[in-house]
């Protein structure tokens, strides 16, 4: 029987880390939490080959800039020692070498490990094309052999310094160097004459040495420790975990595990080279394939060349057969070679012998901050929104400040709304230049320069400022900006809270007017055309997300749970009716009755307190460093829950899909809506408001490292069939 933790795992599923990979805590310049460690590669968003070789490039001359002068004579300390001889280790150390740096650098296996373990044969495309490889480091299209050939000339002709087979066992800093602990594999190091001169070092099998280096750079990759089933026979010689060659089972009965690309690839080109073969899936589809790839094990299934046993996990290997479990039944099959494709896992006990923090780790720092953040965020919304509570209450501490914030302008007497409102202007003008530098595609500048002019224009400028020349209750211009149900009060108005008989009725049932026509006319005609951007292009608080909240975007959770919750808007949507029209009969004295007067009251008072402080200020705020930039903005926003009811039925906007998907996992890992999308891109499926909360921020286009997905139009007549998608993926 399963125990409570299993029970609850599978049931409530809301966390950043469902849908993507792992990977180590690090700076921007790619320094982990240990000073003076850097992580390149594909543990640090770099999963294509010539993204990071030109990573480990630019990492490696950062390092010799710090240091300063390198290459000077020692025999007990290096600049640099690089861990992991693939394309980013490579990038590092060519870098290294043109700055006369001294360093080594360390392969437990051999240089470019994980494509020597691409099948025979395998073509491999230096994408994307324009993108230049640094260091002049040669990479065209080829295949795998000729291009390694090409590789290992270079590693000699630029005599880079390769000791391997060696492991690291260990990376400590001490005296304010680090010392790199190793052994030496099976057959002995290998320099080929390539060595720091003067360093000692022990080259038999088995032996242990000591580097030291006053900086390290770790590039190992993510693929060098696979998972295994963990099951009786499974070391024996006949398992693998790679394909090596189809032609080496040729004529014998082959059992590949897994339902990804790997395995479906190793499944159908081992059958195409004469073996028999069997895939097994504990899967009910091969839904983690591409769309390409579902097509052609389809095929290959149906003709009869591949024989599949779906919702099917292996329980026991045996010399000549395998035990596959479907279900409550077990059946034996016959069986000479077992190829496992069950994903990869990261090397953590190394990590946490070295103490190397991954991303999203709580410790004593990380709940100080996410706590500290939280406190001055309440802090902040209380003085805002000038609300009587702690600290700032009459009697409390710091009771004297509201008071000290009211100043006199001339034209108008601010307080501490107004002042909030200016920092609030100023931190999304100061981080929306930060953002506008960080991203470079042109529809990204475009979206940060529409929320800066927005919230200095309308958000501040206009009714904070200008509107004071110009009306009696300046503040009315927020209907335009802020519309129903964001703001409540954008339907609502009255003849200065007195009868409909009064002069000022009719301007009050102008303001009713704009208001109306701005949230029930025109944002239905902008959602018809451009979806949700409204929260990702000109909305007050996604322009706080999309700013201060940038920094924590990719920690957004994801999981059934997380995509049931966004009901919760829906629920706010629909509480909001009730309460605009209680304040609007209020105003307007249609229904005269005590009863409707109290009702009103109360839903002022508490749909204020619940939703406009706590959830959209305190709440969407304060948990931008432990939840993502869009918590108020994705469970609870009224107005992002009405635009999602209109744009899931006439919304045209969409993003699709092209065949280049690599499941490296950074549009969803960056997705701050917490959708999928490696899913989407995966299956070639287009993704829009029909089958998905998003918000046409564009940032998964942005970081998508192959141009796999694209803005484009939704196409209506696939509605049925994608909205079904959506349930079966969590979407």
């Amino acid at each position: 029987m399963a125990n409570v933790a299993d029970i609850l795992k599978l049931s409530f599923e809301f966390s950043s880390k469902i849908g993507v990979r792992e990977q180590p805590k690090l700076s921007a310049s790619k320094e982990s939490n240990i000073k003076g460690l850097y992580v390149v590669g594909d543990l640090a968003d770099a999963p294509i080959i010539k993204v990071a070789i030109n990573q480990g490039h630019e990492v490696a001359t950062k390092i010799c800039d710090d240091l300063g002068e390198v290459g000077q004579p020692d025999s007990e300390v290096l600049d640099v020692i690089v861990i992991g001889a693939g394309p980013a280790g490579i990038g590092a150390a060519i870098a290294l070498s043109e700055r006369g740096a001294r360093y080594v650098m360390l392969e437990k296996e051999k240089p470019f490990n994980t494509i020597q373990n691409f099948p025979k044969a395998k073509f491999i495309f230096s994408e994307p094309r324009e993108i230049e490889s640094r260091g002049n480091f040669w990479f065209e299209d080829a295949q795998k052999e000729d291009l390694i050939d090409r590789w290992e000339e270079a590693i000699d002709d630029r005599n880079l310094v390769l000791h391997q087979p060696e492991d690291v066992l260990d990376i400590q800093r001490v005296g304010g160097v680090f010392e790199v602990r190793t052994v030496v594999g099976d057959g002995g190091l290998l320099h080929e004459g390539r060595q720091v001169e003067g360093w000692p070092f022990e080259e038999a099998a088995g032996s242990k040495n000591v580097y030291k280096a006053r900086r390290v750079i770790l590039a190992i990759g993510r693929r060098g420790s696979v998972n295994k089933l963990n099951i009786p026979g499974e070391d024996l010689d006949k398992v693998a975990y790679a394909l090596k060659d189809p032609a080496a089972h040729a004529g014998r009965k082959l059992l590949v595990v897994g339902g990804g690309d790997s395995a479906v690839e190793a499944a159908y080109s081992s059958a195409r080279a004469g073996a028999d073969v069997t895939i097994a899936y504990r899967g009910d589809q091969f839904h983690r394939a591409k769309a390409k790839n579902q097509e052609t094990i389809a095929a290959e299934i149906s003709a009869g060349r591949v024989k599949a046993e779906m919702g099917a996990t292996p329980v026991e290997i045996k010399e000549k057969s395998v035990v596959l479990k479907q279900g409550d039944t077990t059946k034996e099959i016959e069986n000479d070679d077992v190829l496992v494709f069950i994903g990869t896992k990261l090397p953590k006990p190394f990590f946490e012998r070295v103490g190397l923090r991954m991303e999203g780790s709580m410790d004593a720092l990380r709940i100080a901050w996410i706590s500290s953040f939280a406190v001055f965020t309440y802090l902040f919304y209380v003085l805002k929104t000038k609300k009587p509570y702690f600290p700032f209450a009459q009697d409390d501490i710091l009771g004297f400040l509201p008071g000290m914030l009211k100043v006199d302008l001339g034209f108008r007497t601010v307080d501490a709304s107004f002042w909030g409102t200016v920092i609030y202007a100023l931190v999304i003008l100061v981080l929306g230049i930060r953002a506008y530098r960080k991203y470079p595609m042109q529809i990204q500048k475009v979206r940060y320069a529409s929320l800066i002019v927005f919230q200095w224009v309308f958000l501040f400028g206009v009714p904070e400022i200008l509107a004071y020349f110009i009306i009696d209750r300046p503040w009315k211009f927020y209907a335009l900006s802020v519309p129903w149900p964001l703001s409540i009060w954008s339907a609502i108005d009255a003849p200065t809270w007195v009868s409909s008989s009064s002069p000022d009725a009719v301007t009050a049932g102008l303001w009713i007017g704009v208001g109306v026509v701005t949230s029930f006319v025109l944002m239905p005609l902008f959602v018809r055309y451009h979806g949700e951007r409204f929260c990702s292009f000109a909305c007050g608080c996604g322009g706080l997300a999309e700013t201060l909240g940038d920094f924590w975007r990719h920690l957004a959770p994801r999981g059934i749970t997380a995509y049931k919750a966004e009901w919760f808007g829906r629920a706010i949507l629909l509480l909001a009716i009730p309460v605009t029209l209680l304040i609007l009969n209020d105003a307007w004295d249609f229904i005269a009755s005590d009863a409707l007067y109290d009702s009103a009251k109360f839903a002022q008072k508490w749909y204020g307190l619940v939703v406009d402080f706590w959830l959209a200020c305190v709440i969407g705020v304060a948990f931008y460093p432990y939840l993502g930039n869009r918590v108020w903005c994705r469970f609870f926003c009224p107005l992002r829950a009405y635009m999602e009811v209109i744009a899931k039925r006439i919304g045209k906007i969409a993003i699709a899909a092209n065949d280049k998907c690599i499941g490296c996992g950074e549009c969803t890992r960056y997705c701050q809506m917490g959708i999928d999308v490696q899913k989407f891109a995966q299956r070639q499926t287009t993704f829009h408001n029909g089958n998905s909360s998003c918000i046409q921020c564009g940032i998964c286009i942005q970081v998508c490292p192959m141009d796999v997905l694209s803005i484009g139009e939704r196409d209506f007549t696939l509605k049925v069939a994608e909205t079904s998608f959506a349930p079966a993926t969590g979407l």
